[in-house]
């Protein structure tokens, strides 16, 4: 979910700042309208450097390191053979033309969304619902404490705190600015599944979004992201990608190489899940900021 994933409340609009946001704001990224493209369906991982952040190698190494991960997570939890295909370079480095300040702009819930993925899609000619792309931007900059990042309609924004999860580091509370525990690099890829998710079109688990007993909390696309690669897609989910253009027959191995490579998450995983729950934003307000969103693409 994002971003930090923990419970902060989006007094504006009612959100928590797991900000894990946007589900598609219209119905043209579902699979019908992708058919009527001929295709080829493509996942791009883009590492925006802002121009007073260093260009860090070991950053893009990461964002494709963890694609490669879940291409293959997600090609044995569908089962049938079908995985998602990358780009190649599977990660584009953009050097952009901002400071990192710049992106949180004047604090709007929003504005760190719209001008990271204003100079990401102006670069590499990404945009909301691309009916053959998924674009997957990482910038290195900081929202403020209550803007918003995730994936909706072909695309999702991940945060500084993502590279520093994914690479090791130590992240850094954006409320707070004091550093955050550290919940082991597995959660960082699932973080990257979990809104490549979104960016495809699943939304939250209806019962977990209705907090029913029912609810699978370690569904990926719930709090699955926490414990990963020990999630799963919802029955609903895979019936959603099997009908994906996006999702095609691939050879690829079956055995899922470690995802931890850094930190020490305590505790099995079901151990981890029920710690995080009380911290991890439940429901990260999907509705609302789906509505905020989509009256900001569609709008004037």
């Amino acid at each position: 979910m994002l971003r930090s994933c923990f419970v902060l409340a989006l007094a504006a609009l009612g959100l928590a700042a797991c900000q894990d946001h946007p589900t598609s704001p219209s119905a043209s990224t579902a699979p019908d309208e992708r058919r009527a493209s001929k295709g080829p369906y493509v996942v791009h991982g883009v590492y925006l450097v802002p121009a007073d952040r260093p260009l860090r190698r070991d950053y893009a190494r990461q964002i494709g390191d963890a694609l490669e991960h879940l291409q293959i997570w997600y090609h044995n939890e569908l089962g049938s053979g079908v995985t998602f295909t990358l780009a190649k370079p599977e990660v584009q480095i953009v050097r952009t033309s901002h400071a990192s300040s710049y992106y949180a702009g004047a604090g709007q819930t929003l504005d760190f969304w719209f001008n990271a993925l204003g100079d990401g899609f102006a670069a590499t000619g990404g945009g909301f619902n691309d009916p053959d792309d998924i674009w997957l931007y990482y910038i290195d900059a900081e929202p403020q404490c209550t803007q918003a990042t995730g994936g909706v309609a072909s695309v999702a924004l991940l945060p500084a705190n993502d590279l520093r999860g994914l690479t090791g580091e130590t992240t850094i509370s954006v409320c707070t600015g004091a550093p955050e525990p550290d919940q082991g690099r597995c959660r960082w890829v699932g973080g990257l599944g979990h809104e490549l998710g979104h960016a495809l079109g699943l939304a939250h688990p209806p019962d977990c979004e209705a907090g029913l007993p029912t609810c699978p909390q370690n569904a990926l696309l719930w709090l699955g992201y926490l414990t990963y690669p020990d999630a799963i897609l919802s029955a609903a989910d895979k019936t959603a990608l099997e009908a994906e253009p996006f999702f095609t027959t691939l050879k690829l191995p079956d055995r899922l190489s470690s995802c931890a490579g850094h930190g020490k998450p305590t505790g099995p995983p079901a151990a981890r899940l029920g710690s995080l729950f009380s911290v991890a934003a439940p429901a990260c307000g999907f509705d609302a900021l789906r509505q905020t969103v989509g009256a900001r693409l569609t709008g004037p």
